[in-house]
This record gives C-alpha cells, structure tokens and sequence, in this order.
C-alpha cells in the first residue's frame, strides 16, 4: 500500500528539481537544435520552391522576350526585303531608262550617218557613174 507521508512530498519535490534540471540543460537544447533543423530542412525547401518560382517566371520572361524579338526581327527582314526590291525596281527601272536614252540617241546619230553617207554616195554617185562610163566606153564625157 502506499504511504502519504514526508517521502512523497520529497520525491515529488526531487522529480520536479529534476525535470526542472533536465527541462534546461537537455529538453530545450535539444527542442531548440529540432526546431533549427527543421526551419533548415523546410527553410532550405521552401527557399529552393521560391528559387524554383522565380527561375520559371523569369524563364517565361525571357521566352516572351526571344519571341517578340524574333517577331520584330522578322518583321524588319521582310520590311529590309521590301525596301531592296523597291530600290532595286527603281534602279533597274533608270538603267533602263537610260538605256533607252542611249539606244535611241544611237539610233538618231546611226540615222544622221546614214542620212551623210547617202548623200555622199549620190553626190558620189554622178561622178563615180560618169568615171565608170568613160573607162568602160573609153571616152569622156562633159
């Protein structure tokens, strides 16, 4: 049977000293060492998840990014290609143009040569006629 007498208010008061005892140089120290563990274990995933987060926003950044340059980078090739066929139509345009200029001055200066020539060759023509006849007939005429 047990005795309520002096020895249980001693134990009960050395069993509070002890987990008073234990509490402070055991429990806490080794509560505080779980609870730091812990914020680190869940700490570093949390920080990792953030991380995570953070490197996919900024990869969607940079994806949105890549293609609105790509799309401006189009966009001023076919706009660089439009301009080189619209001054390559204006150049082939003048040389042709110019070359018309030059074919029909050449064909008014091959005209006037012409026009020289024959005229040369009828004035010619009467003389050389006229030489022609007296070789061949022998006699001059006058």
């Amino acid at each position: 049977m047990i005795n309520l007498d002096q020895s249980l208010l001693i134990q009960f008061v050395l069993f509070v000293t002890f987990m008073l005892l234990l509490n402070q140089i055991l429990f806490k120290p080794f509560l505080r060492l779980l609870e730091r563990r812990h914020a680190r274990i869940y700490g570093t995933k949390e920080e990792a998840e953030q991380l995570r987060q953070e490197a996919e926003r900024l990869m969607g950044t940079f994806e949105e990014e890549m293609k609105r340059r790509s799309e401006e980078a189009f966009k001023e090739r076919v706009s660089m290609r439009e301009q080189a066929k619209r001054e390559a139509q204006v150049l082939l345009e003048d040389v042709q143009t110019k070359a018309q200029e030059e074919i029909s001055r050449a064909k008014e200066r091959l005209a006037k040569e012409a026009e020289e020539v024959l005229k040369e060759l009828k004035e010619r023509s009467d003389s050389l006629a006229r030489e022609m006849a007296q070789r061949i007939l022998g006699r001059s005429f006058s």
